[in-house]
């Protein structure tokens, strides 16, 4: 024991202040779990009596010096980031901030800087082969098909999920699994084609599999698994560009720990989730030269929605400028450029016209896209301005977005070696930070999902020519934020719809047995959050934007009491509707109202 002793107070200072580290971070993880969570309410913390404190502090310490003791290695080495990992993911949990996370992974660079410096990082014992990445890839890709795929179904199970846009996308496919057409009533408060308002073919691919399980679930699902598997082009990018197996997991790990991928499903499916793989598709199939499938790819990128075309004319810039292929450049431009300009006009003359207001901090008066484009080239100046504005003038949410973006990545698009590369950045310089529109510069919408697969390749770019030693440092790095994210983010909104799911349970299940007793062929007007419920007939509407016609007389009206729709029921009364059911809790607290014409047993 003595011998031991004396080895240890060889380098006395640095083990001690590991203990001293390792002992604050479990006892901070303690009265985390005493207080109730709340570590962000000072009124909280003054419950920890002074006393309780130091004892909990120095029963830890003395416990890791007394196993560091009897141990013939320094096992404060890892006490010490097994218990700021366990206090920065119950933490980062709580506090549900992105901006906290980030703060934390400024003490996890210092400490995994330290630990690669000093050589305590260590090796595997048996190397990173190409089996050993495929088995972290596929546990890695079943992680996030559980959690995210797990979030979108409860989201629906619980009521949830609004109208806008699930509810309008349920109609659709429940409407082309019989007839074809993605036809809804819901979306414009009229029958309408949902391409007249985006032009997306590639919804079809899920098609066969919604007549297998035509349910609001296998979409939510469907979404998670397309998501999952941008994984493997991305692995194969890593492998054109021969990284070694553990850079291509840490990569792969990345892609479903970021806060774009997971963050872009908040709001239920949206066909720009096919965005992902198929550019990372269309990047790969480049590398590898193999022209026929890679425009395959780009064309299904086209189907996707009639912006994509805007990520290929990118992409084929850089492929003009930086890789000098004139030729192929000039072709996808010419390919997606035609299709671009197809598209617009088929929307502004068929259909519902092009949301050019989303660009609308370039418009003045009843001005175009063409105005905007005008606008930007002649007074380039003014657009740097709105780079990182919001519409009220303020830099936070930008910000905020900038660094979702890229500090779960260490930052590494920027560690470049050649500047024309930055021309992948070129989409989200457009699509995100250019508008105004709030929804285009947040993660937890889906309009990232494209520029996100630009990132990536450009890592992929980087990653290649750095030294290994340089890339451990910013994978270990990168995963540590991605892991902060993932628990702000997935892992909350898992817990959280999980728990109204089971917490509501009496409220779900009679909410459900109300809405089940509406016949299928029933017209109805309902609650955002009951649509996608109601998808499987042909008359449906949202109660909030339904504007009702001369001598309409819709068979059920479903008012959603958990929010602000007692409102309505007054409106629908003078129209001759009636109460006929009121779904209440045991507590009495009302949830849902069914109402009904008063004179529709009078008309039979």
């Amino acid at each position: 024991m003595i011998s031991r002793l004396k080895k240890l107070e060889e380098k006395p200072l640095e083990p001690l202040v590991m203990r001293l580290l390792a002992a604050w971070c479990i006892s901070a993880c303690f009265f985390l779990i005493y207080v109730g969570g709340a570590f962000t309410e000072l009124e909280k913390l003054t419950e920890i009596p002074l006393w309780l404190f130091v004892a909990i502090f120095a029963f830890n310490f003395a416990v890791i010096t007394l196993v560091a003791v009897k141990r013939k290695k320094p096992s404060e080495r890892r006490a010490l980031p097994v218990a700021f990992a366990v206090y920065s993911v119950l933490s980062v949990y709580i506090a549900e901030s992105y901006w906290y996370a980030f703060i934390l992974t400024v003490f996890w660079a210092v400490l995994l800087f330290y630990y690669e410096k000093q050589g305590y990082l260590g090796r595997p014992k048996r190397p990173f082969d190409e089996k050993r990445l495929k088995k972290a890839m596929w546990i890695g890709m079943g992680v996030f098909f559980l959690v995210v795929g797990g979030i979108g179904m409860m989201r629906y199970l619980s009521f949830h999920a609004p109208n806008y846009d699930f509810g309008i996308f349920c109609q659709m496919f429940h409407n082309m699994s019989k007839t074809l057409a993605p036809v809804t009533t819901c979306e414009r408060d009229e029958l309408l084609s949902h391409f007249a308002v985006h032009i997306s073919p590639i919804y079809y691919v899920l098609l066969p599999l919604y007549w297998i399980l035509p349910s609001p679930i296998t979409l939510q699902v469907a979404q998670a698994a397309v998501l999952a598997s941008a994984a493997i082009p991305l692995s194969r990018l890593c492998r054109r560009y021969q990284l070694r197996p553990w850079m291509t997991a840490g990569l792969c790990t990345l892609l479903m720990l970021y806060p774009a991928v997971a963050g872009g499903t908040e709001y239920d499916i949206h066909e720009n989730c096919f965005l992902l793989p198929l550019l990372l598709w269309v990047f790969c199939l480049f590398e590898e030269e193999r022209w026929l499938p890679m425009s395959v790819c780009a064309v299904l990128t086209l189907t996707v929605k009639e912006d994509a075309a805007v990520y290929l004319i990118f992409f084929a810039i850089y492929v003009i400028l930086s890789r000098k292929k004139y030729g192929l450049g000039a072709l996808i431009i010419l390919g997606a450029g035609l299709y671009f300009a197809l598209a617009l006009y088929l929307l502004q003359t068929f259909g519902d016209g092009v949301m050019e207001g989303r660009y609308s901090n370039y418009i003045a008066g009843d001005g175009g896209l063409l105005e905007a484009v005008k606008n930007v080239l002649a007074d380039p100046g003014y657009a740097f301005t709105q780079i990182l504005v919001d519409k009220e003038g303020e830099y936070g949410a930008k910000l905020l977005f900038l660094l979702q973006m890229f500090a779960p990545l260490a930052f590494l698009p920027f560690c470049i070696k050649k500047v024309s590369r930055l021309l992948l950045l070129l989409p989200m310089l457009l699509l995100n930070l250019l508008t105004v529109y709030p929804y285009q510069y947040d993660v937890s919408y889906q309009y990232s999902f494209g520029v996100t697969a630009f990132v990536f390749y450009l890592c992929v770019l980087n990653l290649s020519e750095l030294t290994p030693d340089f890339g451990k440092r910013f994978l270990c790095t990168a995963l540590a934020c991605g892991t902060l994210c993932f628990f702000v983010g997935p892992v909350k909104n898992f817990v959280k719809y999980n728990t109204m799911y089971f917490y509501d349970a009496e409220e779900v299940s009679l909410i459900r047995e109300t809405i089940s007793s509406i016949p299928k062929d029933a017209s109805v007007a309902a609650s955002a959050y009951y649509t996608c419920h109601l998808a499987k007939r042909d008359t449906l509407y949202e109660v909030y934007y339904h504007e009702p016609k001369e001598g309409e007389k819709l068979d059920y009206v479903l008012l959603d009491m958990r929010f602000d729709y007692d409102r309505f029921v007054p409106q629908y009364e003078k129209r001759g509707y009636e109460v006929t059911k009121s779904v209440k809790t045991k507590e009495g607290k009302e949830i849902l109202v069914m109402m009904e014409p008063a004179d529709r047993g009078e008309n039979g």
